[in-house]
């Protein structure tokens, strides 16, 4: 007798390897716990049991199988939930990375528009101050062009006037032909 406890007892250490390889069909009938009675009730009914046990002992065999029973449900459980979220980074992980990825493509595009907005503006500056320099140049010209031009002028509207004054001549109006 004490040698079929120990089978049993060997045989509950043992773990559970296939309830995680069961569908969700079979995971949910074994999701079930028979209570410490249900399980009594079902082994003292199949027979298993011998019947000259001490039923302290037996219950207590019982609770322990029970026990581990549900300790090896909630490991099972522990380990999908486990495998859910491993699985869930593993899609995150995933999907930041090409996003990331995407993001370094967008930068490089940004910095490289960046750099030839830079040329531009600085190609526009030196043009700026080029056609600044310029004016410049033409305005300081065109007021040394003037300088000469305007004395000229003065001198030519000197000699002008002189020519049309008229005030300060004295000239007497033609005669006519008859009188002479």
């Amino acid at each position: 007798m004490e040698e079929k406890m120990n089978e049993q007892r060997n045989r509950s250490d043992e773990p559970n390897l296939s309830l995680s390889l069961k569908t969700p069909i079979e995971y949910e009938s074994i999701k079930r716990i028979p209570t410490l009675e249900e399980a009594m009730n079902l082994e003292l009914k199949n027979g298993q049991v011998d019947p000259n046990v001490n039923l302290k002992k037996f219950r207590r065999t019982m609770s322990n199988r029970l026990s581990a029973q549900r300790s090896r449900l909630r490991k099972t459980e522990y380990i999908d939930e486990l495998k859910k979220a491993a699985k869930d980074l593993e899609d995150t992980i995933a999907f930041v990375g090409r996003k990331i990825e995407n993001e370094k493509d967008n930068k490089k595009k940004l910095q490289l528009e960046n750099e030839m907005l830079r040329v531009q503006l600085d190609s526009i500056a030196n043009k700026s101050n080029l056609l600044t320099v310029q004016t410049k140049e033409l305005k300081v010209e065109l007021k040394r062009l003037k300088e000469p031009a305007e004395a000229q002028e003065d001198e030519e509207h000197m000699d002008m006037d002189q020519y049309l004054n008229f005030d300060n001549m004295n000239f007497s109006p033609l005669k006519n032909d008859d009188d002479i």
